[in-house]
C-alpha cells in the first residue's frame, strides 16, 4: 500500500508568490517563460506523437527543460508551463527520482499531491490574489481572461476559490 501525503497548498502558494516578489511582478499577465528563462530553465515547444498528444508538457530534470506541446491553445501552453515550473521548485527531489512519470490528461490527477501543488503554484503565480483584487468585480470573466492571459475555467476558478463567487 502507498501512502500518500495530502498537498501542501500553502507552500505551493508561498513559492509562486515568492517568485512574483522576487521579479517585481506587480500587474497582470504573468509570463512563465520569462520566469523560467530568469531561473534557467528552457522552455522547448514540441510536437508530440499521435499517441502522445494527450500530454500537455513535462519537465525533464536533467535537461533542466520544460517540454510543451505545440498543438496546444497558447493559453493551455502558459497553464502548463506554469504548472511544470512548480514541479521544478516543489518537486526537484521527485522529478530526479524513479517515482517521476509523465501524466496523460486522462489519468487520475486530482488523487496526485504533486500534480495538486503544481496546479496550485500555477494558478498563484499566473492569477494571484493581490493581482485579481484590482479587477475581479469589474471585469467580465472574458476579459479578466485576456488580461491575465489565461483561460476562461481558470479564471473562473480563481474567483470562485478566492471569493467563493
Amino acid at each position: 500500500m502507498r501512502y500518500y501525503m495530502a498537498p501542501d497548498y500553502d507552500r505551493a502558494k508561498g513559492e509562486a508568490i515568492g517568485l512574483l516578489q522576487k521579479f517585481g511582478l506587480e500587474k497582470p499577465p504573468v509570463n512563465p517563460m520569462d520566469i523560467a528563462k530568469h531561473l534557467g530553465v528552457k522552455v522547448s515547444f514540441v510536437e508530440f506523437e499521435k499517441k502522445l498528444n494527450n500530454i500537455s508538457g513535462f519537465y525533464d530534470f536533467e535537461e533542466d527543460t520544460i517540454f510543451v506541446n505545440m498543438d496546444e491553445y497558447p493559453l493551455r501552453q502558459t497553464f502548463t508551463i506554469a504548472h511544470e515550473l512548480g514541479h521544478r521548485i516543489l518537486h526537484a527531489e521527485w522529478a530526479k527520482s524513479s517515482d517521476y512519470k509523465v501524466l496523460l490528461r486522462e489519468d487520475n490527477l486530482s488523487n496526485d499531491p504533486k500534480e495538486a501543488e503544481a496546479n496550485t503554484f500555477a494558478a498563484n503565480l499566473l492569477v494571484p490574489r493581490f493581482m485579481l483584487d484590482k479587477y475581479w468585480d469589474g471585469l467580465p470573466t472574458t476579459q479578466l481572461s485576456e488580461l491575465f492571459a489565461v483561460s476562461v475555467p481558470v479564471i473562473k476558478n480563481r474567483i470562485s476559490f478566492e471569493y467563493g463567487a
